[in-house]
């Protein structure tokens, strides 16, 4: 019955709705920022990009992957990735016109490696599987790992350090450099990200 009112509804599963709910955290991280609740946002922040690894997995060990959940992740990874760091990076002062250009260029720069992804895929050497250009999720990921920075006040150059961090950013999602899937570099995300979230509560709260 659902299915025939609301079809797309046909492809719920918990893969799915993990997915969405990257998108709800996004949605919710700019809420917060907006009203100045930082380590709130960047917890919600956090958990988005947590709900990126974690939908993956579960579709594959349940077997839920689809062309429709590709389409899904892809959506989501756009408000999660690429339009969320760059309300961040507003709403903690990011506000002069190149800045701006930084934040635009960041966001461009991600629409475009999520839809250059969608149709090159991945690279393969016989032994490891690389994406060209940095994905989307590291890229947000290394912003994060900024925040207690973002956080730290008012200070000279500040605002044109992570303007500049949000270029460079960008800069290494269109670039053709190889970036390994699941290496080292991923891998130490697992550590640190939770580390700069606890961080920043401890520190800004």
């Amino acid at each position: 019955m659902i299915g025939k009112w609301f079809p797309a509804l046909r492809y719920w599963n918990l893969a799915n709705a993990i997915t969405t709910g990257v998108s709800v955290c996004g949605l919710l991280a700019m809420a917060f920022f907006a009203r100045g609740q930082y380590p709130l946002a960047f917890t919600l922040y956090g958990a988005a990009i947590l709900g990126d690894y974690a939908d993956g997995i579960v579709a594959r060990k349940l077997k839920q992957s689809s062309d429709f959940g590709q389409e899904l992740d892809s959506l989501a990874d756009a408000i999660g990735f690429c339009v969320l760091p760059a309300f961040a990076g507003y709403a903690l002062g990011v506000t002069s016109p190149l800045g701006i250009a930084a934040l635009v260029l960041y966001l461009a720069a991600g629409l475009w490696r999520l839809a250059y992804f969608n149709v090159s895929g991945l690279e393969e050497d016989g032994r490891h599987a690389y994406y060209t250009g940095v994905p989307t999720t590291i890229a947000a990921s290394w912003l994060l790992l900024l925040s207690p920075f973002m956080l730290a006040g008012d200070f000279q150059g500040r605002e044109a350090a992570i303007a500049g961090a949000f270029a460079i950013c960008g800069l290494l999602m269109l670039s053709a450099v190889p970036f390994r899937k699941h290496g080292m570099m991923t891998k130490a995300l697992y550590v640190l990200l939770p580390a700069v979230v606890v961080l920043n509560w401890l520190r800004f709260s």
